[in-house]
């Protein structure tokens, strides 16, 4: 849980009418929802759920969702990100956050705002508000959440693969390696430079070989695999919040292929970059 990051991607403010309705879809991202005035239907992974005025909606990403009004005005804000580790079949937030499905806004509606406030205006503070009311809102999420039992939770997953789980405990049990870091938050800042395992170990002044080892054990990826990670989240920030052709976007993101770009980007978020502007604008 130490390693986990959020990613934000993109915020805004929806007003829709009595016949709005989202189509169902595989959502790429997670998505926390607002609800300013009105009602609707949320059906995700066949769930069916009606929202109110006053209330928050947690959509986890790899869900299947459709959704429709219920009211003459249905107006909501809604945030879009990513974390950045995943485990297959886990959904993040609810496993190790206990955040439910829906949750009565007690004061979090201002973390929404002040992200739609910050993510509009051009200011060297802008990423750090914007990040920091996140993590806020998902920690206020968090504590009002379902409490976990970490005890409970251990035996419900012996029923997992016992080599997956060593694995991930000696991947997670030790907070990450200084030079690790060093390079990671690096990488995080300067997504479209160059990048080689040499060029990254020489970095922290280490052998490539040492510093692939490491960086494996403590991130769980190999060098090369983060940096493509770090890459796409970005691709996607920027089709959602520019109008930038793909050719572009791919180049800037630090690809000078944009057909391998396209491929790239499907494999990781199930939809071409097109496909995943459109999405998002419906």
């Amino acid at each position: 849980m130490d390693n986990i990051h959020f990613t934000f991607l993109y915020v805004d403010l929806y007003s829709m009418g009595k016949t709005w309705v989202y189509p169902e879809s595989v959502i790429p991202y997670n998505i926390l929802r607002y609800i300013v005035k009105g009602r609707a239907e949320f059906c995700i992974d066949g769930e069916v759920t009606e929202v109110e005025e006053n209330q928050i909606v947690y959509i986890p990403s790899g869900c299947r969702m459709s959704c429709s009004s219920l009211t003459d005005t249905f107006e909501f804000f809604s945030i879009r990100f990513t974390t950045s580790v995943f485990y297959e079949s886990e959904d993040v937030l609810d496993v190790y956050y206990g955040i439910p499905r829906v949750t009565e806004n007690k004061g979090e509606d201002v973390y929404f705002r002040e992200i739609y406030k910050w993510v509009k205006m051009e200011h060297i503070a802008k990423r750090c508000f914007v990040r920091g009311y996140l993590d806020l809102l998902i920690g206020s999420l968090a504590v009002r959440g379902k409490k976990i039992d970490r005890e409970e939770q251990s035996v419900q997953r012996e029923t997992y693969d016992l080599e997956k789980i060593k694995r991930r405990a000696m991947k997670t049990s030790q907070r990450i390696d200084p030079r690790i870091e060093i390079v990671v938050d690096y990488v995080v800042l300067h997504p479209t430079e160059k990048y080689t395992p040499k060029k990254m170990a020489s970095m922290v002044e280490l052998s490539k070989q040492r510093f692939s080892s490491l960086f494996k054990a403590n991130t769980g990826k190999t060098p090369m695999e983060y940096v493509r990670e770090i890459r796409l989240v970005t691709a996607a920030r920027k089709l959602l919040t520019s109008n930038d052709n793909i050719n572009d976007i791919a180049y800037a993101v630090g690809y000078e292929d944009a057909n391998y770009f396209i491929r790239e980007f499907k494999t990781a978020f199930g939809y071409t970059p097109n496909q995943y502007r459109q999405v998002a604008r419906e």
